[in-house]
């Protein structure tokens, strides 16, 4: 029984876990489990494993008693945040064939990348006459299946977050979206075309950040700050514009950093973004999508991860009320990862970080 449903999709942060198992096929998926939990400081720290036993403890504790359904497998894919990967884009040169490319992509890992090789898993995937390199600190990577290996549990595939947020939230377009995923620590901003993955990269502004201002400026409890943020936000008609004017500033670095990717964006394209999903636990800050759209002059909107899939399970009865404290938002790269688990043959349905057998 534990190996008849497909992979269930884990996504790991410095604060929380999420689990999401689901079953059916990309067009037609429906939800058969889910759970999550926030954790302690000093577990994970910027996407590293501080503490592997606790770690261990508490995935145990969401796959074994759930919030809703049960996990059917030992499978899994999982994703780890941009701050932890290494991107590399490149055209291949017309005088390089087919039958060496793995030469070429090797002498672009050597000279790109700030690790030897043998410290690196690595993967590419080839797109039409563009190459995206990917790869991972192997001691990182070998920490998290190790906590595997203890459980039991078997990774199918490994790959970046904003892959796994893309297959999430973007519906089958070919429009040009950049996906702004505001987390905790770091906001992560990867910029999509063709559903393909063009641009990556991160700066330290972000959930923490906006609610130490808040604390620091308005001389408040850190948890005081945190509730300020969430439900007045960047509302100019609320606590007489205070915490608009503290968080603004730190919304305007996120703002220019778009408006320099956008301008990256043009002149090698010729091209401009079309649309921006915010994904991550600070998206749901009040009046930012409204913010942004208007500084931007673009749409702005939070990303559904619950679009793509059947939740039937969380209308029932019984699982109403505990639904309603949900934060779908959150299941987001857990979501995109199980998604992945329900394609033909998972482990080479993209970038695949896990060493190679």
């Amino acid at each position: 029984m534990l190996f008849k449903s497909p992979p269930f999709g884990l996504n790991f942060s410095d604060t929380s876990i999420e689990i999401i198992s689901l079953e059916g096929s990309i067009e037609k998926s429906r939800l058969l489990a889910m759970s999550g939990e926030t954790i302690e400081s000093g577990i994970i720290e910027d996407g590293k494993i501080i503490d592997r036993e606790r770690l261990g403890d508490v995935i145990k504790s969401l796959i074994d008693n759930p919030k809703f359904g049960k996990i059917g497998t030992r499978n899994l894919i999982f994703s780890l945040p941009e701050s932890k990967i290494f991107l590399h884009f490149f055209k291949i040169p017309e005088t390089v064939e087919k039958e060496t490319i793995e030469k070429e992509v090797e002498f672009q890992a050597i000279h790109n990348f700030p690790f030897p090789l043998k410290d690196l898993y690595s993967d590419f995937k080839i797109m039409g006459k563009e190459v995206l390199l990917v790869a991972a600190q192997k001691d990182i990577v070998d920490d998290y299946l190790m906590v595997f290996k203890r459980l039991k549990l078997l990774p199918v595939a490994l790959e970046t977050e904003s892959v796994s947020l893309a297959r999430a939230l973007i519906r089958g377009s070919e429009e040009n979206i950049l996906i702004v995923d505001l987390g905790a620590r770091t906001t992560n901003f990867s910029l999509f075309s063709e559903n393909r993955l063009k641009l990556s990269c991160s700066i330290n502004i972000a959930g923490d950040k906006f609610s130490q201002a808040l604390m620091e400026k308005l001389d408040v409890p850190f948890r005081e700050a945190e509730s300020l943020k969430k439900e007045v936000g960047l509302d100019p008609a609320k606590r007489e514009g205070k915490v608009f004017l503290i968080l603004q500033k730190d919304i305007r670095v996120i703002i220019s950093e778009i408006q320099k990717i956008e301008e990256y964006f043009r002149e090698k394209t010729s091209e401009s973004l079309e649309k921006i999903i915010l994904a991550g636990g600070s998206a749901v800050l009040s009046h930012l999508p409204e913010y942004l759209a208007e500084n931007l002059q673009k749409p702005v909107l939070v990303g559904d991860p619950w679009e793509k899939i059947n939740i039937g399970i969380l209308k029932r009865k019984e699982n109403f009320e505990k639904a309603l404290e949900v934060n779908p938002v959150l299941y987001g790269p857990a979501i995109g990862s199980a998604l992945r688990g329900i394609i033909k043959e998972p482990e080479k349905a993209g970038i695949n970080l896990l060493p190679k057998k």
